[in-house]
């Protein structure tokens, strides 16, 4: 049997190796015509709308900035890698 004779000296050799980064950019830049529309309520977006217009940012920034806290804050590692995947496999 082949496994029974195997030399132990031998070491296996990978072809390919997993992309293991959980990077993000969130910092490239889109042109309007790559954005997308967003649904929500009416007073969540006058919230957001009032936000940006205080804070002096585009409401996309403000959005952005959201996701990046929430992330950040209320969600757990194993989550937001599973998040991240998501996002880059879609890029």
């Amino acid at each position: 049997m082949a496994l029974l004779k195997r030399d132990n000296n031998q070491q296996p050799n990978i072809k390919n190796t997993a992309d293991i980064s959980r990077n993000i950019n969130l910092d490239k830049k889109y042109n309007a015509k790559d954005r997308k529309t967003i649904k929500v309520d009416p007073p969540v977006y006058e919230l957001i709308k009032s936000m940006s217009i205080v804070t002096g940012m585009k409401m996309y920034d403000l959005v952005k900035d959201m996701g990046n806290v929430y992330l950040d804050e209320r969600v757990s590692n194993r989550q937001k890698e599973t998040i991240l995947l998501m996002v880059n496999e879609d890029n």
